[in-house]
Order: structure tokens, then C-alpha cells, then sequence
């Protein structure tokens, strides 16, 4: 068992190297990019100042190319390398300081750090909640399954097929719940499974995706870290219960039944507070050890965790949030700012980390009976 000092100092360390190097890398982008802007090509700027044709336009780009082509003005070559020329004069001409509101490029200083310190508290508070209620969820769908595993229940859709293999076509009629809850399930599949930025862009016209009680929910269930989780905590509880600790357990007079509010077996309130709800059941001795061995899957968890908020953030645009600002600051070129929006990000994450790395050794520490 590692000590606690140590897990502490070795992500300390890392904390202190990924800092030093992006210190490096920020003072060399402000020393390299603070020479003076190029002067603009004279044949560009005056490509670039008829003022009906829009280069947005595919149509007003082709009829430019055909244009200078009846004209004779150079090869099909010198043509495309002036119409890239004119797209890299644009894209810089987008990304000019000096034609932002506010003129001058922003640079990380105690103002821009007190701005953005109310967006990294929301968005603190947002993985917060995240991983929490991922955990508590992903908990309950892993017990929930594995006790009806233990119960011997099957699928609604192997029982639906049961059904029709009984009574033939008859039995459909009173099948058809089982067909509508299976269908339900893996529509509900579908949903935890797919990306984040694709249930947010389905939702946005009817949701304000600004609102903490849409980012919430939407990072919980989406990208499927929930199904994820669930699925490697049942492995865990199955694995678990099939040790000879679990017969000895029996023998010594634990509770080993599985029927919901019967005699020595389990009551519905297990599935949320299992370690109280179970003292007298052989369950409880599953889900603990189980537990222990489950818990540093967290810290792969929280990096999921960060990237579907930074993903949604970014994706929806929401202006006033962390995600966005990094978006905005990389397009305008301000690196130092994303570079210091970025760490906040790894910080929160490293200390995520450490957190999980001392609750394990704890954990360790209490099983095993060490002070």
C-alpha cells in the first residue's frame, strides 16, 4: 500500500512539470508573435475590396477562377495559389486584433484572470455534480442488475420470444408490454450511447442550452461513460460473488437470498445505500469488495467526464462559460489565456486524480486493518 504523502507528492509533481511546460511554451508564443504583421499584398487587397464578390460564396469563387482564366492572367496553378493566397489573407484579416471590439489583443493579466474565475467556479461546479451523479447512477443501474441477475431475470425481450415460442402469434397480444419496454430499452441505449454535441444540437431549439440544469444532465448520460461505469461495477459484483468468501458467509448465518422483502432478503432501499441497507446480508460483503476494486476506474471516468462538458461547452457555443472562452481566446490567438484555461482544466482533473488515488489507499488501509 502506497502512502498517502507519496500519492500526494507524485501528483504534485505532475502538477509542477505540466506547469513549467506550458510556461515555456507560452513565453515562446508571446516572443515569437510579437513581430510586426507582414504588409498585405497589394494584389490581394485589391482582389479583396470588390465589393460584389463574396469569397464565402462557391458560385462567386468558381466565376472569379473562370474570370481570370478567360483573362489570361496565369496557368490553373497560379490561379488556385492566388485564391489560397486571398483565403490566408482573409483567415488573418478574421483573426486581427485590431478588428475585435476592444481593439488590442487581450493578454493574461490579474483582470483577465478575475473574469475568468466565475467560469471556472461553474464549471467546477458543473463536473462536480457530474461526477457525482454519474457515480450514485452508475451504482444503482450496476446493483439493480446484478440483483436480478442473482434473481434468475431474464430480459423482456427473451421473455417476449418466450411467449410467442409458447403460444405462437396468440401470446402477442399479451406480450406486447414486454415488446414496448424492450423497445424502450434500447432506445434509452441509443440516447446513453450517443455524443454529447448530437443530443444537445437535437434539443437546442426547444431548451436553453445555456441553463445548468441542461450542460448537467446532457454530460451525465451522454458519450456513455453512465453504461460504462454500470457495466464494470457489475462485472466487479459478479466476479465478487462467485469467491468461496460468499459460501462461508452463508454457512456463518448472513442472509444469501435474493427476493425483494422477504425473509434474509433484500429491500428495495439497498439499491441506493447499500452498505447500510445489507449489514445483515452476504451482499454487502460482494458490494464492498467490489467497491474497492472499482474505485480507481474513477479517475479514467473524470477525464471522460471533462471532455464531454468541454465538448458541449465548445459545441453549443454558450457564451459565459470556461469551454467557450478557450474557443474564443484560441481564435483569436491569445494563447496565454488558453494555455491558463487549459491547466485550470488539467488541474481539475490531476486533482480529481489524487482525490481518487487517497480514497483507494484509504480504503486499502481500512480493509486491511492498518492505522
Amino acid at each position: 500500500m502506497r502512502p498517502i504523502a507519496g500519492i500526494i507528492l507524485e501528483h504534485c509533481s505532475a502538477v509542477v512539470v505540466v506547469a513549467l511546460a506550458l510556461l515555456g511554451l507560452a513565453a515562446a508564443i508571446r516572443t515569437g508573435g510579437s513581430a510586426a504583421p507582414a504588409a498585405a499584398d497589394p494584389r490581394i487587397a485589391r482582389y479583396l475590396a470588390i465589393d460584389s464578390l463574396d469569397w464565402g460564396d462557391p458560385l462567386d469563387r468558381a466565376l472569379f477562377r473562370d474570370a481570370l482564366g478567360a483573362l489570361g492572367t496565369g496557368s490553373r496553378r497560379t490561379i488556385d495559389s492566388l485564391v489560397r493566397a486571398v483565403d490566408d489573407a482573409r483567415l488573418s484579416a478574421f483573426a486581427d486584433p485590431s478588428r475585435k471590439l476592444g481593439g488590442e489583443r487581450a493578454r493574461l493579466d490579474m483582470r483577465e484572470a478575475a473574469g475568468l474565475l466565475p467560469m471556472f467556479a461553474s464549471f467546477l461546479l458543473v463536473f462536480v455534480t457530474v461526477m457525482a451523479l454519474t457515480y450514485l447512477s452508475a451504482r444503482a443501474l450496476a446493483l439493480w442488475k446484478f440483483i436480478a441477475w442473482k434473481q434468475g431475470r431474464d430480459s423482456a425481450f427473451r421473455l417476449f420470444l418466450a411467449v410467442l415460442e409458447e403460444r405462437g402469434y396468440r401470446g402477442i397480444p399479451a406480450a406486447a408490454g414486454l415488446l414496448v419496454a424492450s423497445a424502450a430499452r434500447g432506445i434509452l441505449a441509443l440516447i446513453l450511447f450517443s455524443p454529447a454535441y448530437v443530443i444537445a444540437y437535437a434539443l437546442r431549439t426547444s431548451v436553453d442550452t445555456g441553463s445548468l440544469l441542461f450542460l448537467v444532465p446532457l454530460a451525465v448520460i451522454s458519450n456513455g461513460v453512465l453504461i460504462n461505469q454500470a457495466n464494470q461495477l457489475f462485472t466487479l459484483l459478479v466476479a465478487e460473488s462467485r469467491k468461496g468468501y460468499v459460501e462461508t458467509a452463508v454457512v456463518k448465518g448472513l442472509g444469501a437470498a435474493w427476493d425483494w422483502n422477504v425473509p434474509g432478503g433484500l429491500r428495495h432501499r439497498v439499491i441506493l445505500f447499500p452498505s447500510h441497507e445489507a449489514r445483515a446480508h452476504v451482499f454487502r460483503d460482494i458490494y464492498r469488495n467490489a467497491r474497492l476494486q472499482y474505485i480507481p476506474s474513477l479517475k479514467e471516468h473524470a477525464a471522460f467526464v471533462v471532455t464531454g462538458i468541454v465538448i458541449i461547452e465548445m459545441a453549443l457555443n454558450i457564451s459565459g462559460h470556461l469551454c467557450y472562452a478557450l474557443l474564443r481566446h484560441m481564435l483569436y490567438r491569445e494563447y496565454d489565456i488558453a494555455i491558463a484555461i487549459a491547466f485550470a482544466i488539467f488541474l481539475t482533473v490531476k486533482v480529481t486524480e489524487a482525490c481518487v488515488d487517497v480514497w483507494h489507499a484509504l480504503e486499502e488501509r481500512r480493509y486491511a486493518n492498518v492505522p
